[in-house]
């Protein structure tokens, strides 16, 4: 006999019992975000950007290259309009963009959790309520 033969509600299949397909969009929608997983996203997307948007600027030259880009400089320490301060701003992108990921999803799965426990609270409230107006 196995110790935990019973299935989590979302691993029935149609066999078991086929779930509303309302219930189903509900329980797929406030599914946790995995935190590493958004953070990698976000940190290769924003480190390319910086590197891309470096590069661009690089390459098109001119008298004065990319004033506003340089700005970056203030908050990425080492960071200049050049090859090498791609480079920086490539890591600093990563870091930046995985930190950033990491506590949305963070947040996010913190809101949905607090979201779902007060509904619980408020449904068993609702069943003592119910019980004690209906004995």
């Amino acid at each position: 006999m196995a110790v935990n033969s019973m299935k989590p509600r979302h691993e029935y299949n149609s066999a078991d019992q086929s779930p509303d397909p309302m219930d189903r969009l509900i329980i797929d929608s406030l599914a946790k975000i995995d935190g590493v997983a958004l953070g990698i996203s976000l940190g290769v997307l924003f480190g390319l950007i910086v590197f891309a948007a470096t590069n661009i600027l690089i390459f098109k030259g001119g008298d004065i290259v990319g004033p506003n880009l340089a700005l970056l400089g203030q908050y990425f320490v080492g960071y200049d309009v050049t090859f090498s301060g791609s480079l920086v701003g490539l890591g600093y992108g990563l870091l930046f963009g995985f930190v950033l990921g990491w506590l949305i999803a963070g947040l996010r799965n913190f809101v949905v959790s607090f979201y779902l426990c007060s509904l619980k609270v408020r449904r068993s409230m609702s069943a003592v309520s119910d019980y004690i107006d209906n004995p």
